[in-house]
């Protein structure tokens, strides 16, 4: 059976699909349209992953013309995640794709519904017609079976650091991270741990400030690793510590330990996915963060506090 889902968003949006995309890999055959860098994580559990951007799906939000068509023309069922209070992606979606059944769903749950962006795609792709299993899609990616499917095995030498997100309002100032990796560095449950800053475009402009705050404390400095040397690098994390982005829910996914700081998000919905998190909120910047941060990081090593 051949399927159409369309659901462009930032990478961390785009994660979200896996474990749905994953549990479906085997039984249906699947076109997704979306956005990178997010196609590049989903191209594995898919016939095809397209760009958004490119290709002529500027189609759906136009009034058809004679002759034009969409890239994709033939699909039993087609599910694209909008907001289209005014019908138009449906109805040209019905037009480009006459044969195929089309469902319109939002993007995320609602606020404040006590239910994970994972688990709502994937009931969303069920009430579609498509053979997912929410509860069997959830424990796999809970238990790490992206690592299974990237067959890694890890090496564990470094502590991978990501102070940004896609989104300001989510992130710690940078003084809170040169505080806190000046103080991983003199701590001596972490000196084999080789710290590692990761720095993606919404933080192009902190990348001489974190230069030249964490270079004298031995911090390697990536920016805009491609898909392969992020994977490599999370790979060689025995720990991984971020806001709520992409990054972060890629390492959970991945199976690196994993701690996750949520300042204005909703964890219940957002809450990264693996087998080894820890999700610290709704806690000031200074000192007490440290602190709970370190706790974490011990708990994860089997290092008494």
């Amino acid at each position: 059976m051949n399927v159409l889902i369309i659901r462009p968003g930032a990478l961390g949006d785009t994660l979200m699909l896996l474990p749905a995309l994953i549990d479906l890999s085997d039984r249906v055959t699947v076109t997704f349209v979306g956005r990178q860098p997010g196609l590049d994580f989903i191209q594995p559990w898919v016939h095809c992953a397209m760009d958004m951007e490119r290709s002529g799906w500027h189609r759906l939000f136009t009034n058809r013309t004679e002759g034009e068509g969409l890239p994709v023309s033939n699909a039993k069922i087609a599910a694209a995640f909008f907001n289209d209070q005014d019908g138009v992606i449906r109805n040209n979606l019905r037009s480009f794709l006459p044969d195929a059944t089309v469902h319109l769903f939002r993007a995320f749950p609602l606020e404040g519904e006590n239910l994970h962006v994972a688990r709502y795609l994937a009931e969303c792709l069920k009430s579609a017609g498509l053979p997912v299993d929410p509860d069997r899609s959830m424990e796999a990616i809970q238990r790490g079976i992206l690592r299974e499917k990237y067959g890694l095995s890890p090496r564990l030498n470094k502590i991978v650091l990501h102070p940004g997100s896609g989104s300001s309002e989510k992130n710690h100032p940078p003084k809170f991270w040169s505080n806190l990796i000046k103080r991983l560095c003199s701590e001596n449950d972490f000196g084999s741990l080789k710290p590692v800053f990761l720095l993606g475009p919404a933080e192009e402009s902190l990348q001489s400030y974190f230069k030249d705050t964490l270079e004298y404390e031995g911090a390697q400095i990536i920016f805009c690793p491609d898909k392969e040397r992020l994977i490599k690098t999370l790979n060689k994390a025995a720990l991984c510590l971020g806001h709520d982005s992409g990054i972060t829910h890629l390492s959970a996914m991945l199976g690196t330990p994993t701690v996750a700081l949520f300042k204005k998000s909703d964890a219940v919905q957002w809450g990264p996915l693996g087998p080894k998190v820890t999700v610290i909120q709704n806690q000031e910047p200074g000192r007490e963060l440290i602190e709970s941060i370190l706790k974490a990081l011990r708990d994860f090593l089997g290092i008494p506090g």
